[in-house]
């Protein structure tokens, strides 16, 4: 079930969080060390609630999320619960020196399932097929956050800019090469941009178009 609110970041100390206005164990029948998937303003990420006691919690935002975000001081926020975290948690042969190509053309590469939107970018951008990003990502259908995303592309030393940039569906004039959330009707989902052309989407409205990440290709 997706729990939603609206969210104000604060800073404690060098870290900052977002506070859940209900009581975590009464609303999600869970307690202890709870691992959830958070949205906000279209940026998704994977974390562990952290306790302030009695059922309430903390969203905790690491700096790279709040980067991600504009200024605004308040934000929609959903959540839902999961079993665990599924981070990469091996070591990669590769690094922003060394990546695992450098990106001069892009072969356009469709997959029969559903929900692997955000694989199929990432195996067009390394060369790499579906079915091998996602045993290195640890995520099946529907599994692939922004979050999921960016630790992929440290994996494979892909170089991106650090900010997000939500379009607030005006025109713009996309980057060479970028990631493009876009709005459908259930819930959004990433194409990649390169060169003028969609890879994997067809053109979509410019109004449905959350927000893109560049990738660096230089």
């Amino acid at each position: 079930m997706i729990h939603t609110f609206i969210g104000t970041v604060f800073k404690q100390g060098n870290r900052c969080f977002i506070d859940i206005p209900f009581n975590v164990w009464e609303i999600c029948g869970q307690k202890g060390n709870i691992a959830v998937e958070v949205t906000i303003q279209g940026c998704d990420f994977e974390c562990r609630l952290i306790p302030k006691g009695d059922g309430f919690y903390y969203i905790p935002i690491k700096k790279s999320i709040l980067k991600m975000l504009n200024c605004d001081t308040k934000f929609n926020v959903s959540f839902n619960v999961i079993s665990y975290l599924t981070r990469i948690n091996r070591n990669s042969p590769y690094t922003l020196q060394n990546p695992i190509r450098k990106i001069t053309d892009i072969k356009r590469l469709t997959y029969p399932k559903a929900g692997y939107c955000g694989q199929q970018c990432i195996a067009m951008l390394t060369g790499l097929s579906v079915e091998e990003v996602s045993e290195i990502m640890q995520a099946k259908a529907w599994q692939c956050s922004f979050s999921k995303l960016l630790e992929t592309l440290d994996y494979f030393g892909i170089s991106y800019e650090e900010r997000i940039i939500y379009t607030r569906g005006k025109t713009v004039e996309l980057p060479k090469c970028c990631i493009v959330n876009i709005r459908d009707e259930r819930r959004s989902h990433f194409a990649l941009y390169y060169h003028g052309e969609y890879y994997g989407e067809t053109q979509p409205d410019e109004q449905d178009i959350i927000s893109y990440l560049k990738i660096n290709t230089e």
